[in-house]
């Protein structure tokens, strides 16, 4: 609910969901490694959707330090089981390209799809259109348009509206460069 309210421009509210979650995990027997790296990731995500660097920074620093503790044995829920390492690469620069600090986001998100199973096409769908978006904005416009042509391959067998906003927010992102195509000038 965190991460929805996160992409539903409900920022505060993201950040109360995801700390009701991270107390009801702590007061239960849930509270693994793997999901309290998750949790704070949705913490970092709400901090950055709120321009706050420092918190999301240090909620960054707490999943870290929480999936380098995750073992194998340990009893995670079953629905937490996606969190895996290069999916905390990714969140992480996620958070990092939320913040504009794209220079740090880029090669974390670029890792993260070089290290995701070529069968997880949601993930690397949305990771690949992050990584465009962050490319963009590094001022990699040719990058950018390549890399969300290869995400385009793995988003056309999956059925997200999620995944669709983001194609969309990437969209717009470009449309500028597509209007100076049409009259000439910097075709692209």
């Amino acid at each position: 609910m965190s991460l929805q309210a996160t992409y539903q421009d409900k920022s505060a509210d993201a950040l109360a969901l995801v700390r009701v979650a991270q107390d009801q995990a702590e007061m239960s027997s849930m509270a693994t490694p793997r999901l309290t790296a998750m949790l704070a990731v949705r913490k970092a995500f709400a901090h950055a959707s709120l321009g706050n660097r420092s918190a999301a920074h240090s909620a960054i620093s707490a999943a870290h330090a929480s999936f380098d503790r995750v073992s194998v044995h340990d009893p995670d829920p079953t629905w937490v089981a996606y969190f895996n390492e290069p999916k905390l690469i990714a969140d992480t620069g996620i958070v990092h390209g939320q913040l504009g600090e794209v220079a740090l986001a880029e090669p974390l998100i670029a890792d993260a799809l070089r290290r995701e199973p070529s069968a997880h096409h949601r993930s690397r769908a949305f990771h690949a259109f992050w990584l465009a978006r962050v490319q963009l904005r590094r001022g990699g416009l040719d990058q950018a348009c390549h890399t969300a042509a290869v995400a385009l391959v793995p988003a056309g067998g999956v059925d997200s509206p999620r995944l669709t906003g983001h194609l969309l927010e990437l969209y717009e992102e470009l449309r500028p460069f597509h209007r100076r195509g049409r009259h000439g000038a910097g075709s692209r």
